[in-house]
């Protein structure tokens, strides 16, 4: 059965290239929920080595993992926190969320500062007795008690989210994308504290060396697998539906250009990443795909690869107005370059309006107007 811990870690660290690969996506919590899963997997490596008594060739595989573990609290509670806030601002109070690692961090100094002797011995324990190896004493804490400590951190900064996780399920309830995430993170968030609270649970017990529930070493090995394995399971969501990946723009509701139209395109505005969504832009008015009748915030929004509620507000972001008002601009441009070149001496009227992607004559005058402080056929008479 340990070999499925290798599948476990191996599916482990593709996912987590999966989930770096994805472009235009809310890049904070994709990459926290990427560090999540990697840490998961090294762990889930860890231990198909341990239990398939591998440890002996892979000695320098055994302490030092112990860092990286401290810190799982931090991805998952950094995750939830910038998915639902759409920002990510550092506070001071965040420093508690590293009290196991720095315990680890200390831990690790005290053992490596020894003679060589006494990691090899306790590397020898786990070798030869790997269902014991949690009672191993480090410095300050034993293994069980850094196991213990990092679930219950785990488990508090969870139960914390909950004001904010029922304040965020409320927003928009009914929108189609916005039911998918609200699926996932629910989910994701049961997953979490049901896996915090087991674990939790079995390592008090073994810290008071009781076992209330008669649980035997073989049942608490495959606990351990499914609560992996389930772990696991759910990230195939954020994969199979990607909008989950793009987050939620608290603003996505805003339809006035209250964003400063002084905003660069090019910087780096929290919910998207502006910088490549800026370069698919730039290809699509270079295909003239804002000239094509009938093209729409749900068109554009599939060439940028991201849901429309996120094209909308990216352009309130980065241009300081709606779609709709910059596929006029482009259009009206157009419509200028033409009439300026001497389009109409060789064409109708009928024809500069469908080449800008115009529907009617009256759209195309009441835009032309809106936008050039003249009419249509003052502009011509003066060009």
């Amino acid at each position: 059965m340990s070999v499925v811990f290798l599948l476990v870690a191996i599916f482990g660290f593709i996912l987590t290239a999966l989930l770096l690969l994805k472009k235009n996506v809310n890049k904070l919590p994709q990459r926290f929920l990427a560090l999540f899963y990697f840490i998961y997997s090294v762990y889930s490596f860890q231990t198909y080595i341990i239990t398939e008594g591998l440890l002996e060739h892979f000695k320098w595989f055994y302490f030092w993992p112990l860092l990286l573990y401290s810190i799982i609290t931090v991805p998952v509670y950094f995750y939830f926190k910038t998915i639902m806030e759409d920002t990510f601002r550092w506070k001071w109070q965040y420093i508690f969320l590293f009290i196991p690692f720095i315990l680890s961090l200390i831990d690790v100094a005290i053992v490596f500062s020894k003679p060589a002797d006494y990691y090899n011995q306790i590397v020898v324990n786990a070798i030869t007795f790997p269902t014991d190896r949690f009672s191993a004493q480090y410095g300050l804490l034993s293994l069980n008690e850094h196991y213990s400590l990092r679930h219950l951190w785990q488990l508090l900064y969870l139960l914390s989210l909950v004001p904010l996780l029922k304040r965020f399920l409320a927003i928009n309830p009914n929108d189609k994308l916005k039911i998918i995430l609200n699926r996932w993170l629910l989910l994701f968030y049961t997953a979490l504290t049901l896996m915090a609270f087991i674990t939790l649970f079995f390592g008090v017990e073994r810290l008071l060396g009781i076992n209330t529930l008669n649980v035997s070493n073989t049942s608490l090995y495959t606990l351990h697998l499914v609560l992996l394995l389930v772990l696991l399971i759910i990230s195939i969501a954020p994969l199979y539906f990607p909008s989950i990946l793009y987050g939620f723009p608290k603003n996505q509701l805003l339809v006035s250009s209250s964003i400063s139209k002084s905003t660069s395109s090019e910087e780096q505005i929290y919910g998207l990443d502006n910088k490549e969504l800026n370069k698919s832009l730039l290809a699509i008015e270079q295909k003239d795909e804002f000239l094509k009748q009938g093209f729409n915030l749900k068109a554009c929004a599939q060439l940028l690869h991201v849901p429309p509620y996120h094209a909308a507000y990216f352009f309130y972001q980065t241009k300081g107005i709606s779609f709709t008002a910059y596929r006029n601009k482009i259009r009206v441009e157009k419509a200028r370059q033409l009439i300026d070149s001497g389009f109409l001496e060789s064409n109708d009227l009928k024809s500069l309006i469908s080449s800008c992607g115009f529907n009617s004559k009256s759209d195309f005058e009441k835009t032309f107007e809106k936008l050039s402080n003249s009419g249509v056929v003052e502009y011509i008479t003066s060009a």
